[in-house]
């Protein structure tokens, strides 16, 4: 089954009605500069928030930052989305505690993939937050056994094409689903979650 995160969620309630439609991951985003970035003080209704997969949102922030987030938060994950090295999704627990954002556009850094695969999950993305497809069929035969995530401007129109196209084990999505930034619309987030259910699927009897 392919797995849905649903991303940049901001207050208890949409994180709540997320998880009630069928979301395996609830994200909130902690990286600077968005629109539905939180703080540390956010920390405390997340947390309360009874839910186990919860996944915290970075980009090139403290080693310390990102642990004291984690702790306080309850994070299940962290996701790095920006220039983090190696060593330190290994710091921060391997592909059991972290999820690497690579970003693409018209290719794929194969080499960069490969250094980032022994140590995290692997999240292909057209730029955190720019709410930009990227070319799936780039994915389509990747050179190296990889089970990998996906995320970008997906929608429930065009999420279950995406599956068929690249068989991603999981999807992310934030803007896709929203009323306004920050804000989760309840119908495009079970219209998304059966979209990926539906098209998972149907990938997995074809496929």
């Amino acid at each position: 089954m392919v797995t849905v995160k649903i991303c940049g969620l901001t207050d208890a309630g949409d994180a709540i009605m997320a998880a009630e439609a069928g979301a395996d991951y609830l994200g909130f985003v902690f990286a600077p500069s968005s629109p539905r970035t939180l703080s540390v003080a956010d920390c405390l209704w997340i947390e309360a928030v009874p839910f186990p997969a919860k996944v915290g949102v970075f980009r090139d922030q403290p080693r310390h930052f990102i642990e004291t987030v984690r702790e306080k938060a309850g994070l299940a994950l962290v996701q790095l989305h920006g220039q983090e090295p190696p060593e330190l999704c290994q710091a921060l627990g391997g592909p059991k505690a972290v999820i690497k954002a690579i970003t693409v556009e018209t290719s794929v850094d194969w080499e960069l993939v490969r250094t980032y695969a022994p140590v995290a999950r692997i999240l292909f993305d057209a730029g955190g937050g720019s709410g930009r497809t990227f070319p799936w069929e780039l994915l389509a035969s990747p050179p190296l056994a990889l089970r990998f995530w996906i995320a970008g401007g997906l929608s429930p129109g065009n999420v279950a094409q995406a599956i068929a196209v690249c068989a991603p084990v999981g999807v992310d999505v934030s803007s896709g689903v929203e009323s306004s930034p920050g804000r989760k619309d309840p119908v495009k987030v079970r219209a998304f979650i059966r979209a990926v259910r539906e098209g998972g699927v149907r990938e997995a009897v074809t496929g």
